[in-house]
């Protein structure tokens, strides 16, 4: 399971070790929106909070959608470390989410007011979503964290248009926070990844380049030249 976010977001969790759930008055799709505000009244609830995942693995899609570019960051989460923590916790529900044409939301009954967080229209299918949410009593904030030890991630990976000398900045950045020392951290080669481009030489018959290094010569330090005038 995969939350992309951005880098200086991975920075705060890494660091609070809490993964925050977030209002969904500030998502994109104003049908998802309406749905979570239907839901909350229907619920009476003070608060309402949520926490969108990917359960496929990474894609361009996702990437450029949900993170941007040169800020963008991945945190692929243990899931069944991750879904054991939450299922201990009150208010909290978590699940896949399900897609759904027109015609089919609007048969009656079409689906219980609880599957309500859980829904989205069927162009949204290739998101792949997971998704977890959180019911308070108390009024709606902006956000609201939840436990997330840094031993539920598996890896961070970091965007696949920063250069490489930068990712090797920002891992070695990461991995020098508090607990992080043995933390998993990779640059996705989605876009330039060296087993596919060697798989695209084999294809063609294309031969690895010689690696091309530059070596000193070697210079006659003065004793060994005073050596050999006096021998000859």
């Amino acid at each position: 399971m995969r939350r992309y976010t951005s880098i200086s977001a991975v920075i705060d969790i890494l660091r609070r070790k809490e993964l925050p759930l977030l209002d969904p008055q500030n998502w994109d799709d104003r049908n998802d929106r309406y749905y979570m505000a239907l839901y909350k009244q229907e619920k009476k609830l003070g608060g309402l909070y949520g926490l969108c995942a990917a359960r496929c693995s990474e894609t361009y899609h996702h990437w450029r959608v949900f993170t941007g570019t040169s800020d963008g960051a991945c945190v692929e989460i243990k899931r069944g470390a991750f879904e054991e923590a939450l299922a201990k916790l009150e208010g909290v529900r978590f699940g896949e989410v399900q897609y759904l044409r027109l015609e089919q939301i609007e048969r009656p009954k079409a689906i219980d007011v609880d599957r309500m967080p859980f829904v989205k229209r069927e162009g949204f299918t290739a998101e792949e979503e997971y998704r977890v949410i959180a019911e308070t009593g108390e009024d709606q904030k902006s956000a609201l964290s939840i436990e997330f030890p840094h031993s539920m991630i598996n890896c961070i990976y970091l965007n696949p248009w920063l250069p490489k000398t930068v990712a090797e900045s920002i891992r070695e950045t990461l991995r020098s926070l508090p607990g992080c020392a043995k933390l998993r951290v990779s640059r996705s080669q989605l876009i330039e990844s060296s087993r596919w481009k060697r798989a695209g030489d084999e294809i063609v018959g294309k031969k690895a380049q010689e690696k091309l290094v530059l070596r000193a010569r070697s210079v006659p330090t003065k004793s060994a030249s005073k050596t050999s005038r006096s021998t000859s």
